[in-house]
């Protein structure tokens, strides 16, 4: 489903607004555009926006498209965003997102707030210091992330040496440091790569249960993070432990390790703000959240029978009772 909304929204978690900064001239509209795959995170993006002293319904226009679709259709809803000449971009969660957005906003400030690549590897910034070109931001290296993900689930289920691993195309950078960590753990991994329009969970998870998986590896991508309801009632159905990230809290997996989203999103709204304010993004380091978040959930481990090593309790941020 893919939405452009507008003043009223906030409720459901999507915004579109106007908004005023204290102090800038109301000769100009400034015009901002978040395009993220079905981010709830919009509401923390323009509360922050208004702590820093932005007012609704004045000189400032935000947009908000929201995604469920496949990468070939972001393109064309990049172009829709080009069309309307935004001051600044916010492009979130999928590395297609970003592709599509620099292919058609030309030299358009872009604030990146990706979860599922390297931007750097990826040669989309020059240096993460001193990114040069048009786009800054956030970045959240999972190559570093995903494999100490496989070394917790390893280390708080310590039997599971069959562990599967869900992909999609746009973790593929994660799977193979994934690969890497698996070797030098003495883990098989029971890959399944996800695809198509809708993503077939319970196919996936039949499979790697049949070939007697003892837990699963969910990778960051923004399908997964969408569809994490269902994904995680697959998971349950053959009663396996899950290792995911934060967002997955609340759905039953055993164990979360991630970032913290929502301050992620508040730096995006900073950065927002100092571009708007004239700085350069190429001047702009690109930031890498290094405050990390780890969940035990106590009552999964309950559930499927488990005893949590104290070694991994004791790491633990946030213990689920």
């Amino acid at each position: 489903m893919n939405r452009r909304l507008f003043i009223g929204t906030l409720a459901s978690g999507v915004v579109s607004a106007p908004i005023l900064a204290k102090g800038q001239s109301t000769s100009k509209v400034y015009r901002v555009a978040l395009f993220a795959v079905s981010t709830p995170f919009s509401r923390v993006f323009v509360n922050r926006l208004q702590e820093l002293g932005y007012t609704p319904n004045q000189n400032l226009l935000f947009e908000l498209q929201g995604s469920e679709m496949q990468g070939e259709h972001y393109p064309g809803i990049a172009r829709g965003i080009a069309s309307r000449h935004p001051d600044i971009v916010v492009a979130g969660g999928s590395e297609f997102v970003l592709d599509a957005l620099t292919a058609a906003v030309g030299s358009t400030p872009i604030v990146m707030v990706f979860i599922d690549f390297d931007p750097l590897a990826t040669g989309r910034v020059a240096t993460l210091s001193r990114p040069g070109g048009n786009i800054t931001g956030l970045s959240v290296l999972q190559t570093e992330i995903a494999p100490k993900r496989l070394e917790l689930l390893h280390d708080a289920v310590p039997t599971a040496n069959r562990i599967a691993v869900l992909f999609d195309a746009a973790t593929r950078g994660q799977y193979e440091v994934v690969q890497d960590a698996a070797k030098t753990l003495g883990v098989t991994l029971l890959s399944q790569e996800l695809h198509g329009r809708l993503y077939d969970y319970e196919g996936a998870l039949r499979i790697v249960s049949g070939a007697r998986a003892q837990a699963v590896l969910i990778l960051s991508s923004g399908r997964f993070f969408v569809d994490r309801v269902a994904l995680m009632s697959a998971i349950q159905k053959y009663r396996l432990p899950a290792m995911a990230t934060t967002a997955f809290a609340d759905t039953g997996a055993l164990l979360c390790y991630s970032v913290n989203f929502t301050d992620v999103w508040v730096r995006a709204a900073e950065y927002t703000d100092r571009i708007l304010k004239g700085q350069r993004p190429s001047e702009i380091p690109v930031e890498q959240p290094t405050k990390l978040k780890f969940i035990v959930n106590l009552k999964t481990a309950k559930i499927l029978g488990l005893t949590i090593p104290q070694s991994i309790l004791v790491r633990a941020d946030e213990l689920i009772q």
